[in-house]
């Protein structure tokens, strides 16, 4: 398929409310050839936004899981968490938090993240380790080699403002290098208070505060290149009204490094390694009220360490490129939560170990005249296992035998998973091309979904203010996928639909549990019973289209409209945190050095909910959102906006329900989106 660009709009990155933005050069940027056709790269330019997640909303399917500010869940057509294959860095980060508080894409904040890339429709087996749900890759800013010997200097600094929360960022990068060598440096802060929605209310607690950083180093002589880079997290006290702690802090950071060579003939190899340590504290009573009794003083720890290897080998075969990868990576989990105020102990995961070891090959390229084939095999080895687990010595009765019945347990547990993945792309003319897809995916069960021995909440951000247990014996979930699409660009218009279907066998969800001590623990701390992750029988299908209409030369209308439809085939309940149909248009007007634009965003109401948690369903609404930018000097640019400027209360379905006392949402209600937000940013680029 002929390559396609297409800049959605100039100013296209909506600052989500609570985060300034600058909207300075920035696009989303739509490109048939980087990966295959149909695959989306949103690259911003400028680095002012707070939450990488946040520009997912503007990719026809995807969406967000929202449980706080900077807790946005990567969502894709209905699939969520673990189902997403979210690489950073070419590396698969894991989550230091049992509850997904530190999602992989909030470890690198937007304002150093240089592109976010989501594979549209079936994602290549080549982009990674467990696919269900598609993939999304993100790359931090880095330094670039130069053209030359001598050594230039180059970088860029934001500063942003947003009144919804009394919100600031900023954050500089600065690059130095020539031909052989790079070296950069960077730091980041975002700093917020809660946000106020429906005119003065506020959500409490909403506030966050940020701060990163990162160094690198490269090389590269003849045909050898080498990287190095270290990445930095600290998130201070931030609110996660969803869910029934808060963070008090995230740290650590992640070591990689990298090593590729071009070995002639269309031959290469590219080789990385990297290293995760990170710590996780959380609480319920330091930025909302824990309630009268002592016993509901409650404070979490939470550990993660491990890393990863991969090497894939490329060459020419057969009219097309061949790759053959070997990859793999190791995790080890552990959490425990206490009381401040007494002996009260949990030893909720102990030594909980999730290793992947894969292999794979896929082979792109031309099978006849204007016909293209991407056809992929990967075979994954997923190894778990958990150690002893304890609870203090007082504990109900109940609760200790569900420990001691864990710990009496096997727990070691190894799957075999096979990936297939075959997609055929034909040009039926120089404005049309169709794609047929076709997939076998594969996903094991997570460490939560697993070993959680307890009924607690530590669901990987669920959300749903149930109590959860595990099930050792969970089988893989295996997803049928099929897709259709064509991509039409003639003159001023360009139009991509696609439609989708997923049947998934052991898709993992709760169901209302059978253990009569699980229940009894959970019927004493939440009033209902308790839910046992379990395989069932489910199906997600609908349709995305994404497309634009040049209606002058500095004129454009762009936009997306995106529906997915989930439901259970056994049992006739629907999937939990499925986005209703919603749709995005924006009107831009662009000059040399200035650019305006208004765009409004629809959702439809959501009444398919899922039954078995209690899922609420949700109004539809409309936003009005107006923007500005000007560059008064080469280099420096200013933004200037107006989100959801007649301040609408509305409620995103794929948000959670508020937990947190002592605020202006009730405890139950939906967490509500933010208000009336006036932001403004400025950037300088040298």
């Amino acid at each position: 398929m002929k390559q396609f660009k297409l800049s959605l709009l100039s100013t296209a990155i909506v600052a989500m409310s609570a985060q300034a933005a600058d909207y300075s050069n920035q696009t989303i940027i739509v490109e048939g050839t980087s990966m295959r056709p149909g695959a989306f790269g949103v690259a911003p330019d400028s680095s002012a936004l707070k939450d990488t997640a946040a520009l997912l909303k503007r990719v026809p399917g995807a969406n967000i899981n929202r449980n706080g500010p900077l807790t946005g869940i990567a969502s894709y057509r209905g699939q969520y968490g673990a189902r997403v294959n979210t690489v950073v860095d070419g590396m698969s980060w894991k989550e230091v938090g049992p509850n997904s508080m530190d999602p992989p894409l909030s470890h690198v904040p937007a304002s150093l993240t240089e592109t976010l890339t989501v594979y549209r429709g079936i994602a290549p087996v080549s982009s990674g380790i467990e696919t269900t749900g598609g993939t999304i890759v993100a790359e931090s800013r880095k330094s670039k080699f130069g053209q030359g010997a001598d050594f230039e200097s180059h970088g860029v600094g934001t500063i942003g403002y947003s009144s919804v929360d009394d919100g600031l960022t900023a954050s500089v990068f600065t690059e130095y290098s020539n031909e052989n060598h790079r070296l950069h440096l960077s730091r980041s802060l975002e700093k917020g208070s809660d946000y106020e929605f429906d005119g003065s209310d506020t959500v409490d607690p909403s506030q966050y505060d940020r701060d990163a950083y990162t160094v690198g180093y490269g090389f590269r002589q003849g045909v050898h290149d080498v990287g190095f880079n270290y990445s930095n997290n600290d998130t201070g006290h931030t609110g996660t009204p969803s869910l029934p702690m808060d963070i008090m802090s995230v740290r650590g950071g992640i070591l990689s490094a990298d090593y590729s060579v071009q070995l002639g003939a269309g031959r290469s190899l590219e080789t990385s390694y990297y290293y995760q340590d990170m710590r996780h504290w959380m609480n319920n009573f330091q930025l909302r009220p824990n309630g009268a009794l002592a016993s509901q003083f409650r404070q979490a720890q939470t550990e993660v360490d491990g890393g990863g290897l991969s090497a894939v080998y490329k060459m020419q075969a057969s009219g097309g490129e061949l790759s053959i990868g070997l990859e793999g990576d190791e995790s080890n989990h552990e959490t425990y939560i206490s009381d401040p105020t007494s002996p009260f102990f949990v030893d909720n995961f102990n030594g909980v170990e999730r290793d992947r070891y894969s292999v794979f090959t896929e082979w792109d390229g031309a099978i006849g005249e204007g016909l293209n084939l991407e056809a992929g095999l990967r075979y994954t080895r997923i190894d778990m296992d958990a150690g002893d687990v304890d609870i203090i010595g007082g504990a109900p009765l109940p609760a200790r035998n569900l420990r001691d019945a864990f710990n009496a347990s096997d727990r070691s547990e190894s799957d075999d998973n096979w990936d297939v993945s075959l997609v055929a792309t034909q040009q039926m003319s120089n404005e049309l091309s169709v794609e047929v897809g076709f997939a076998r995916k594969t996903r094991s069960a997570s460490y939560q979904e697993r070993y959680l021995w307890l009924p607690l909440e530590a669901t990987s951000g669920l959300a749903d203010g149930r109590l959860y247990i595990g099930d050792i014996n969970l089988d893989p979930e295996v997803a049928y996928q099929f897709e259709l699409g064509a991509e039409f660009a003639s003159g001023n218009l360009y139009f991509a639909p696609r439609a989708f279907y997923h049947r998934i066998n052991d898709y993992i969800q709760g169901e209302a549990s059978t253990n009569g001590f699980a229940n009894m623990v959970s019927m004493a701390n939440s009033g209902q019973g308790a839910l046992q992750f379990a395989n069932v029988d489910a199906e997600l299908y609908g349709m995305d289209v994404e497309w634009g209409y040049e209606l002058g030369s500095n004129l454009r209308l762009d936009g997306t409209v995106s529906y997915v439809r989930g439901k259970r085939r056994d049992g006739g309940d629907n999937l939990y945190r499925i986005a209703p149909l919603n749709t995005r248009a924006q009107l831009t007007f662009e000059q040399d050095n200035w650019s305006v634009a208004t765009e409004v965003e629809a959702y439809s109401a959501q009444n398919d909910v899922a039954a078995y948690n209690a899922e609420q369903k949700t109004g539809g609404y409309g936003l009005l959102h107006v923007r500005a930018e000007l560059q008064p000097a080469l280099g420096f640019n200013v933004g200037l906006g107006v989100e959801n400027i007649l301040d609408k209360n509305y409620a995103d379905h794929t948000s959670a329900i508020n937990r947190a006392a002592g605020s202006d949402v009730a405890v139950g209600d939906k967490v509500p989106g933010q208000g009336r937000n006036v932001y403004l940013t400025a950037s300088y680029e040298w």
